[in-house]
Parts: structure tokens; sequence; C-alpha cells
């Protein structure tokens, strides 16, 4: 028979797990709204669609997983309105700082959950680190691209080449490089969508 201790220790461990699954799921579904909100294609009533759309379960996934998967949805559609969403009519400037500071706060969020998942298994998280700094820097880019956008000056892309030019990992590095050369990349980054140029009045 396993040691009392022995048994609540696994329970414990099993409970951290769950806990972690639900943290990454809910910052992975934020993260993609922001992204959703900062390229122009985020739905007004997209609370109500994310609940909807994870409410149908993944093929084979297990229950316990598609209940977090629901818990987590209504938590991200549960959160206070921010000015970052298409109908809060709050300004550009006002919306693109309201999106940098969320999608900063969620990269953080997201970096920290893998770092403690991968640590639990007593793996290394030295390219969690590398990885994300990498994202960090598109999401700044993208930030300084939508202030030139509302008028501006900032030299974005060149700030952006000069990162990515530090990157370590080649494979990204190059993948991001060719990106910057293709025609139109420099417009598809530097807008803003339509719905943050409205303002309350």
């Amino acid at each position: 028979m396993m040691p009392t201790d022995g048994a609540g220790k696994i329970a414990k461990a099993e409970a951290r797990i769950k806990d972690l699954a639900y943290q990454i799921f809910k910052a992975s579904m934020l993260h993609t709204q922001l992204l959703c909100a900062r390229e122009g294609c985020l739905d007004i009533d997209w609370r109500t669609a994310l609940i909807e759309t994870t409410a149908r379960p993944i093929d084979d996934i297990a229950v316990d997983h598609q209940q977090i998967r629901e818990r987590a949805a209504r938590e991200v559609a549960n959160m206070p309105d921010a000015d970052w969403e298409p109908d809060m009519k709050a300004g550009w400037r006002a919306s693109l700082e309201a999106w940098y500071t969320a999608s900063k706060n969620c990269l953080d969020d997201m970096e920290e959950l893998e770092k403690q998942t991968r640590a639990e298994a007593g793996k290394p998280v030295d390219d969690i680190t590398e990885r994300y700094a990498m994202e960090r820097d598109l999401h700044t880019a993208s930030y300084r691209a939508g202030l030139t956008a509302g008028g501006l000056a900032t030299d974005w892309y060149q700030w952006l080449l000069n990162r990515v030019k530090q990157w370590p990992n080649t494979n990204r590095r190059d993948s991001q490089l060719a990106e910057m050369e293709e025609p139109g990349y420099r417009q598809k980054l530097q807008q803003l969508p339509p719905y943050w140029a409205l303002e309350r009045h």
C-alpha cells in the first residue's frame, strides 16, 4: 500500500498540473484575441463566440481537459472591458497602448507558465527564454508600427531589423528577415484597425 504522504504528493502534483493547464489555456486564448484585435479582425461579440467555440469539444480530448478549456474561456470572456476591444471607441492611441500593455502581460504570463511546466518535468528552459525574447521584439515592432500609422514618427522597421539580426536562432532569424523583405510587409504592419480610430463623443 502506498504511504499516505505519497498519495498526497501525487494528488498535489496532479492538481498543480491541472492548474497549469488551465492558466496556459487562459493565456493562450487571450493572446489569440489580442492578435486578432491588432490585425483588425476581432469581432465585437468575441466573448460570446469564444465561449461557444470552446464548448465544441476537440476530437479525442479528455473530459477533464475539455472542462479546463471551457473554464478558461469563461474567465477570458468575463474579463473587464478593455480599450483594445473593437467597440470601446477609446481612440487609436488609448486602444494601441491598452493592446501593448495587455499583450506584454500576456507574453510574460505565457513564458512563466511554460517555464513552470518544463520545471515540473525537470527539463531546461533556456529555449523558452530565447523564443519569448523574439516574440517581444515582434510585439514591440507592431506597437511602434502602430504609432507610426497614427502619425508619430518611429523607425520601427530599422529597429526590428537590428533586433532580428541578433536573434541566435538561425532558422527563425532567416525566416523573419525573408518575411521583412516581402512586398507589402511594412504596409501590413504599419496600420491601425478602423475600429480603433473611433472615439466616444
